[in-house]
């Protein structure tokens, strides 16, 4: 069984680089054709998907839906998948952030893991609800899905971003550096590797 991840298709926040967090920003027109896409990749590198579990978020679940639909197989959104919060900075573009928060910025900066942007989550709080979220995945697979089909999680960018930080041991303060999470692009982990990343926790 492989487990594939990806983020969510392009919204027009995305391209103003305007924080979205928890607000729902629905796919643009190149989004819808990126998870058209990320379906037809998934299809010709022979994934046999049993089902997409998707973030409740609109930008998530309508990328899932292309990708299920496409496969015939079921949606399932599902608590922990979501973006992380990221609270009062939400709706800003980082200029706005660096410009109107600089202290607390700083302090985020510095402390990437554990600390919490303003009324938002740390990633540390994302990391223990993604991995809550994937023991129950993998728990409901392990007596549902006999045939060991495959699976995509559609979640988003900082989910996936501190999940491959804890699998390639990147410092969290440079993360953002290092790893890019394109819109729409699987990533194959399986159980074993998810295991070991969730040792790190």
């Amino acid at each position: 069984m492989k487990i594939y991840f990806a983020r969510h298709g392009e919204t027009d926040w995305n391209i103003a680089r305007r924080i979205q967090g928890t607000t729902d920003i629905p796919l643009n027109q190149t989004g819808l054709e990126q998870a058209k896409r990320l379906a037809r990749n998934l299809s010709e590198n022979k994934a046999n998907l049993y089902k997409v579990y998707s973030s409740k978020q609109a930008r998530a679940y309508e990328t899932a839906k292309i990708v299920g639909d496409y496969f015939d197989v079921p949606v399932e959104k599902i608590d922990g998948l979501e973006e992380m919060n990221l609270g009062v900075w939400e709706g800003h573009t980082w200029k706005e952030v660096e410009e109107q928060y600089p202290e607390e910025l700083q302090n985020w900066l510095n402390n990437r893991r554990y600390g919490r942007t303003p009324n938002g989550e740390s990633y540390q709080d994302v990391l223990e609800r993604l991995f809550h979220a994937l023991d129950s995945i993998l728990e409901e697979s392990i007596h549902e899905n006999e045939e060991e089909k495959d699976i995509l999680i559609l979640t988003h960018g900082a989910v996936l971003l501190t999940l491959l930080a804890l699998e390639e041991n990147v410092a969290f303060e440079v993360m953002t550096s290092v790893i890019e999470i394109e819109n729409a692009k699987a990533i194959e982990l399986d159980i074993d590797e998810i295991k070991k990343i969730k040792g790190k926790l």
